[in-house]
């Protein structure tokens, strides 16, 4: 006996017309006539509503009927692969959106390397409209797999010579595939010219370790 033959056997056991049912279930008449005639099924839960109305088992409805039990299986199983990809689409627009933020950098988690400076001595700050004099070229890495470094979010600060490296990254899961995580960057200074080569150093800034980053060099105008 399958699950359209147990409801309406069941109904008409407990003296109750599909009205009275269907007022019950707080569905339609003809939706009962629908599942007593098998031409539609019930969802797992009016089932078990039925079974309440009825105080019968689940296990008594749905045992003998392999049609209604898999298309139950595959209905929970839509389910949940809906549930999956709502989340994974809400995680990718969480992404997208935290993607167009940038935050400070943490020092640590950089790895600075191919510093190329250029100095042009004919210059030292006497036009307004040209606050530089060096020119810096360098390859800034994270280390942390979800992060990248912003190369136009770049600063250079100076005290005297004493060169620091300051820049934002940005935050994005698909980071992780992307096994470079690295940018070029360039930045200009303003450097007095009365400082030697010999005096300048380059570091990141707010870096606790205080390392030296290595560089090379070249005057021009000199």
């Amino acid at each position: 006996m399958n699950l359209s033959e147990k409801i309406k056997k069941v109904r008409a056991e407990k003296s109750l017309t599909q009205e009275q049912l269907a007022e019950r279930l707080q569905v339609s008449r003809s939706t009962i006539s629908s599942w007593e005639t098998g031409r539609s099924y019930p969802d797992l839960e009016m089932v078990i509503e039925i079974c309440d109305c009825f105080n019968v088992s689940l296990d008594f409805l749905l045992r003998e009927d392999e049609k209604m039990v898999r298309k139950l299986n595959f209905g929970i199983k839509q389910k949940r692969m809906l549930t999956v990809l709502v989340i994974i689409l809400t995680v990718l627009l969480v992404n997208t959106f935290v993607s167009t933020i940038s935050f400070k950098a943490n020092p640590n988690s950089l790895e600075i390397s191919n510093v190329n400076m250029v100095r042009d001595l004919s210059y030292n700050g006497e036009d307004p409209n040209r606050d530089w004099n060096t020119t810096i070229n360098l390859t800034v890495k994270s280390k942390n797999l979800f992060f990248k470094p912003i190369g136009d979010d770049m600063l250079v600060h100076n005290e005297n010579g004493k060169l620091s490296l300051q820049t934002n990254w940005a935050f994005s899961i698909l980071y992780f595939f992307d096994i470079h995580r690295f940018v070029k960057a360039d930045q200009s200074v303003l450097i007095d010219e009365n400082v030697s080569n010999e005096d300048i150093t380059l570091e990141l800034r707010e870096d606790k370790s205080n390392k030296l980053i290595s560089f090379e060099i070249s005057t021009i105008n000199n």
